[in-house]
């Protein structure tokens, strides 16, 4: 397989007026063809990262697998021979190890293959994690101990598997749940317990969310349930564990019945099972809205205050992702982002009906308004916060787009779309640097085809601050100067 490496003296970087530059020092590219398989990257931190590509052949399916260092430099190649009709579901790193799971594509077997790969020379072992009932995994979770994969049993009950790297049996984890529920996170922490959140209704039919602590065996520690405000529900959090063995959760609420968020909450959690609750309403925070254009966020804020001279109730619903909370010099960091479902009228079909009205409407993606950045301190206290508009991405998959980079002294937002990073940099309630468009580096500069359409690139978290682009790149129909040869890239970006 032919590949190359193109480093900083070709890439260059793209500087920005003020306080930091975004840099892309780093570029590694793979030829490919129209009949060859899609390409992707796993970060494996400061290991590296994990170049793969799923195939299939007669016999076997198989992984091609390439190991890159931080620098880019090829560490091994190899080819991963699987089984018949199983797909890669989902892959983690753990120290020099990575972590690949696979399903069966049509349930023939409902048990899981464990791929563990040692990232210094390439040599893999397989396991057959046991399983009892058919589920798709949506979660997957390792640690020294045993991996954890989650899913949902007949699409609704939430379940999570903890297989034991020692005695390689699999057990089903106590505490969970018999009925529905939604499956929010399963968080490892540092000593290698873990808590898995589960969003179910409470016996007053509140929707609210459920802590189980486990011991780093699948032991269950804890298990406590948050209680919502009368009349609320909490919809969604992501929690971490703090240096004192308590909790935190962080995430969305609403009113009662509605799947709307109308604010914040962040909630500790100690081994008594006591709980301190902290709400903050979208119409209470000071940049929420600085996404909006000038005037609107003006009519919109003069609105707000005079229903609060009123004594009225301020309802602003709003669909939040909860992406991220961490902690980060000395503060609890909450990232988000808003978005709202699309629909078109669907005129290719002719009912025969005389109105407009009769015209059905289908759905159209999901586009994105702003992402939301939070800062509580270690009391649950709001600090500041501040927002980063997106404009510009309509997405029929609910994915995380902005990337967060805490640094010392600012706080650095960055996302991919069209070819372009996008970053912004905020300092508390401050903008230091407002919306920066900066082209991603690559060999051609086209107009974007159809074909280019289906060339999704991404970018994701790598290590200290680094972050990987990847995608495809089309040459122009024009240029004479190369082969007309699709081309696979991972670009290493930075802001600093």
């Amino acid at each position: 397989m032919l590949t190359r490496l193109l480093c900083s003296s070709l890439l260059g970087t793209v500087v920005l007026a003020g306080y930091a530059q975004l840099q892309q020092t780093r570029r590694y590219e793979i030829p490919v063809s129209d009949r060859d398989g899609e390409y992707n990257v796993a970060s494996a931190k400061t290991n590296g990262a994990l170049i793969y590509r799923y195939g299939t052949a007669r016999k076997n399916d198989y992984l091609d697998l390439i190991h890159i260092d931080t620098a880019f430099n090829e560490v091994w190649k190899k080819q991963l021979i699987l089984e018949k009709q199983f797909k890669l579901a989902h892959q983690r790193t753990l120290g020099n190890r990575q972590y690949l799971l696979f399903h069966h594509r049509q349930f023939a077997t409902i048990n899981f293959h464990l791929y563990i790969v040692n990232l210094k020379d390439g040599v893999n072992s397989k396991y057959e994690v046991e399983n009892y009932i058919p589920f798709m995994p949506t979660h997957f979770e390792v640690t020294s101990t045993g991996a954890l994969i989650g899913g949902y049993y007949i699409g609704r009950i939430p379940v999570v598997l903890f297989f034991n790297f020692t005695t390689l049996k699999t057990i089903v984890l106590p505490g969970l749940f018999n009925e529905t529920g939604e499956l929010v996170q399963i968080q490892v922490n540092d000593d290698e317990s873990f808590q898995v959140l589960i969003g179910a209704k409470n016996v007053m039919k509140q929707k609210t969310i459920w802590i189980k602590y486990y011991q780093p065996d699948g032991t269950l520690k804890q298990n406590t349930a948050l209680v919502p405000p009368e009349n609320s529900s909490l919809l969604f959090g992501k929690a971490i564990k703090t240096e004192n063995d308590n909790l935190v959760i962080a995430g969305t609420y609403g009113n009662r019945t509605s799947e709307y968020s109308t604010g914040l909450f962040i909630a500790t959690l100690n081994d008594a099972g006591d709980q301190n609750q902290y709400f903050y309403p979208f119409a209470d925070l000071e940049n929420f809205f600085s996404y909006m254009k000038a005037k609107r966020q003006k009519r919109i804020k003069e609105k707000i205050e005079r229903k609060k001279i009123q004594g009225k109730k301020i309802r602003l619903q709003y669909r939040i992702l909860v992406h991220e909370l961490v902690l980060q010099n000395n503060q609890y960091l909450l990232l988000g982002e808003a978005f709202y479902p699309v629909y078109k009228r669907d005129d290719r079909n002719d009912y025969g009906l005389a109105t407009s009205f009769a015209v059905p409407y289908v759905f159209d993606g999901y586009r994105y308004t702003h992402a939301i950045v939070i800062g509580f301190n270690k009391q649950g206290v709001l600090q500041w916060d501040n927002s980063f508009e997106i404009n510009d991405i309509k997405t029929f998959t609910l994915d995380q787009f902005v990337k967060m980079d805490a640094q010392q002294s600012k706080i650095a937002l960055l996302y991919l779309f069209d070819n372009r990073i996008r970053t912004k940099v905020l300092q508390g309630n401050n903008v230091l640097e407002g919306k920066n468009y900066n082209p991603l580096k690559l060999d051609y500069q086209a107009e974007k085809t159809e074909a280019d359409e289906a060339d999704i690139r991404r970018l994701d978290y790598w290590y200290g601050g680094n972050f990987l682009a990847y995608g495809i790149e089309r040459p122009p129909s024009r240029s004479m100067s190369r082969s007309r040869q699709r081309l696979f890239f991972v670009n290493k970006v930075s802001y600093r």
